[in-house]
């Protein structure tokens, strides 16, 4: 009796088991699959394989710019003609401007690329007896295998593109030019006073001329017309001579005396004091013999009112006079 429920019991359990065998059907193709003790078939891993869906984001494209700079040298030569009676260099430093080129911009205008979608295609060898992608499926949820989805890592990639900017440079040389003649001038009177006719000497000009002193000295002397004045002008030891080589002197010495213009040999053979002479930012002429340092118009001291007096002091009884420089080439 005991023994006949037992069997009974089994039957019970065994017809409550039929719905499940009846949902998964033990076929070749379920069995090939859950046969673990194959080490070379790992059916779970496998059907979970196949299930997975990868999904691979479109490549990204980064676009980098390399600038490289190229320089062209256009040369350009500007003659100008300066002031010899100022020191000046004669080839002024190089100047150099730029003008950037301007540099293309990079524009993309291709469409934007797709992601990649990889579905489950391939069945293992082992599976041969399901009946293809259909079968293997149902075979593989019947041991819990879900489908699932997984996304890969987004590829990248960097083009770099160069592009060559040009930049033009121009070098500027100043070339100063002057002609031999221009380091001549001529002296015109600032003040002065009256000479002995009674005529303003202001804005006369300055004529060296032969004192009539029986010496063969030469004085200054004043003409209204600058084409008869006196061409005038300095050494570099800043000696004040005539072009014809009679150079500015003096008696030097604490009193008042005439301003003289002897040639060299004279100078020497008599011991007078030559000028030293120069010309001021105001363009006016400056001298200096020992302690005389000004010009004075003194009337009487020679014949006809000319001569003009270099001292170390105003005299009340003379006049002060300036002279204006005037380059005359």
């Amino acid at each position: 009796m005991l023994s006949t429920l037992i069997s009974l019991a089994i039957v019970a359990v065994g017809a409550a088991a039929a719905p499940t065998s009846t949902a998964c059907n033990e076929n070749n193709c379920l069995r090939a699959i859950q046969a673990s003790a194959f080490p070379t078939r790992h059916g779970t891993a496998d059907c979970s394989s196949y299930f997975l869906t990868t999904i691979t984001p479109a490549t990204t494209t980064f676009t980098a710019t390399a600038t490289a700079f190229s320089t062209t040298t256009v040369p350009f030569t500007y003659t100008a003609t300066v002031d010899v009676l100022a020191p000046r260099s004669t080839t002024a430093p190089l100047k150099k401007r730029y003008d950037p080129a301007a540099l293309v911009r990079h524009r993309s205008a291709s469409l934007a690329p797709r992601q990649a979608t990889i579905k489950p295609s391939s069945i293992p060898t082992y599976a041969s007896a399901c009946s293809g992608a259909a079968g293997y499926s149902s075979a593989c949820s019947c041991i819990g295998a879900t489908a699932a989805r997984t996304t890969a890592p987004a590829p990248s990639t960097t083009v770099t593109i160069t592009r060559t900017a040009i930049v033009t440079a121009s070098s500027t040389t100043t070339v100063a030019t002057a002609t031999a003649q221009c380091s001549s001038f001529l002296l015109q009177a600032l003040g002065g006073g009256d000479d002995a006719n009674g005529f303003p000497i202001n804005g006369l000009y300055a004529q060296v001329a032969d004192a009539d002193d029986g010496l063969g000295d030469d004085v200054i002397y004043f003409v209204a017309d600058p084409a008869a004045a006196s061409l005038l002008a300095l050494s570099p030891a800043g000696a004040l001579s005539t072009t014809d080589g009679y150079i500015a002197n003096s008696d030097a010495g604490p009193a008042e005396f005439l301003l003289y213009f002897n040639t060299q040999a004279e100078i020497d053979a008599y011991g007078y004091a030559p000028a030293t002479c120069s010309v001021t930012p105001a363009s006016t002429l400056q001298c200096v013999d020992g302690s005389q340092t000004m010009f004075e118009i003194c009337l009487g001291l020679v014949d006809a009112g000319g001569g003009v007096v270099f001292s170390s002091e105003a005299d009340p009884e003379c006049v002060p006079i300036a002279f204006k420089v005037v380059p005359s080439c």
